[in-house]
């Protein structure tokens, strides 16, 4: 098959970004999980199509050009990126690992091809795909309890704000992570910033349009929020939107981007998609030596072929017992229990992680080490032991747990990262997680003292 020579950059970038995937499937797959779905990353279906169109578009265009020698930035780049990446999904580091990824992804492109914003700017429209915009959820979340709380203040509605809680006569609102806005926020930069860079080429006007999207996306939600709790308190709580307000947003939502960018069209100076292709001798096919450049590095770098070389897998069951109290743990690869004795005789549990899999580690955001129904009154740090005071009403216990990589005992999670990280440089990937539980007779005092006098808690 003849293809055209303005095309062949394109077929080019696609095998790039298909290879630097397949080399890192383990890395892809946590963005599977938790960007693809019908909440705040619901758009993440659009994001693959957009950037390949894009790139079509450019190398029609004849922006797409390859390299004919070798750039020093670029590979440095290359090679600096492609250690971050091994060395922060060795650690298990979610936002390492997936912002690695994505500047792996993009120096290679520029390894093989000459750098200008053009081409700069699609590879880095995948960001919108990484669900690491989560960390701006508990800013937004404060954000919109004062908006809300202000907004309300000119409503007749007797009001009462604690926490993330606002209470009325009729009932209680809670502005949970999902009404933070994100959802809104991450919609609004990643429509406002494609129209920008297929329309907009003027700085001032650029900043100008992105800060009223963004501003609107937070105006949309703080009115929604501030108009289901007058709903409320008019229907007193027996409106179909108290249970189904997501999609009341987006009612809010839409009407406002179409008003955005009708204004937008205003400020637009020039029409990328329209531009004619570039005139002039091009480099129709990669340097041997840049492309081979990338292959070893994506190769040696690979986080695929690193969980290929553990024969061990990830359990989807505890091999524990059902019936006894413990923390729900998932992505581990075994588990076992052994007794100890603290005052009196406990079972303490021992999850084992080989590392294989992103997610396989004792510090997985939806393991839940204090299990329901009980409530943590106190904690403290004892012999390398996090030990929680709960209760679940009836009784009190403690829960104790540490972490442990390279026979190192760890008690708290921030620094179990900081220690994983550090281990990541030299390979070591396995992790466990110990957990006790143990009922207290009264206030739990007399089990913490005993636990003072145990610098390690002998089998029994």
């Amino acid at each position: 098959m003849n293809i055209p020579n303005n095309y062949k950059p394109f077929i080019g970038i696609v095998f790039l970004l298909a290879l630097v995937s397949l080399f890192n499937i383990p890395v892809l797959t946590t963005v599977w999980r938790y960007s693809f779905d019908d909440g705040t990353y619901s758009h993440a279906y659009l994001i693959p199509f957009i950037v390949l169109y894009l790139y079509f578009k450019l190398s029609e265009i004849g922006k797409l050009v390859f390299r004919e020698k070798i750039s020093l930035p670029s590979v440095v780049m290359l090679l600096a990126t492609g250690f971050a990446l091994l060395v922060t999904s060795s650690a298990q580091i979610s936002i390492g690992y997936w912002l690695s990824f994505l500047v792996f992804a993009i120096a290679g492109i520029f390894t093989v091809f000459r750098f200008n914003w053009y081409v700069l700017f699609p590879v880095s429209f995948l960001i919108f795909i990484f669900p690491l915009w989560g960390l701006l959820t508990n800013v937004l979340q404060s954000i919109s309890v004062v908006a809300v709380t202000y907004m309300m203040s000119f409503t007749n509605i007797p009001t009462y704000v604690e926490a993330q809680y606002i209470t009325i006569p009729a009932g209680v609102f809670e502005i949970a992570d999902g009404c933070s806005g994100l959802r809104y926020i991450i919609v609004s930069l990643a429509i406002s910033t494609l129209f920008i860079f297929l329309y907009i080429n003027n700085v001032k006007k650029a900043i100008i349009f992105l800060s009223i999207a963004i501003l609107g996306a937070l105006i949309t939600n703080w009115i929604r929020i501030t108009a289901l709790i007058l709903i409320g308190d008019y229907t007193q709580m027996q409106s179909s939107l108290m249970e189904d307000h997501n999609t009341f947003g987006w009612y809010l939502y839409i009407p406002f981007m179409f008003l955005l960018f009708v204004w937008g069209n205003k400020l637009t100076t020039i029409d990328l998609l329209s531009t004619k292709p570039t005139e002039g001798i091009q480099r129709y096919l990669p340097a041997k030596i840049n492309l081979l450049l990338v292959l070893v590095t994506f190769t040696v770098f690979s986080t695929s072929l690193k969980s290929q070389l553990s024969n061990e897998h990830p359990v989807k069951e505890s091999e524990l017992n059902p019936m006894s109290i413990q923390p729900e743990v998932f992505h581990f690869t075994s588990s076992s229990a052994s007794s100890v004795y603290i005052g009196k005789k406990a079972d303490l549990i021992t999850y084992s992680f080989n590392g294989n899999d992103l997610d396989g580690k004792p510090t997985f955001f939806d393991n839940k080490l204090i299990p329901y129904p009980w409530l943590v009154l106190d904690d403290d740090v004892i012999n390398n032991w996090n030990v929680n005071t709960v209760s679940n009403g009836r009784g009190k216990a403690l829960i104790i747990y540490q972490f442990e990589i390279n026979n190192e005992k760890i008690a708290t999670a921030r620094k179990f990262k900081i220690k994983r990280l550090i281990k990541a440089v030299s390979g070591q990937r396995k992790t466990q997680l110990h957990w006790l539980f143990l009922p207290c007779k009264t206030s739990c005092d007399s089990e913490k003292r005993q636990l003072e006098t145990q610098v390690n808690l002998t089998e029994k």
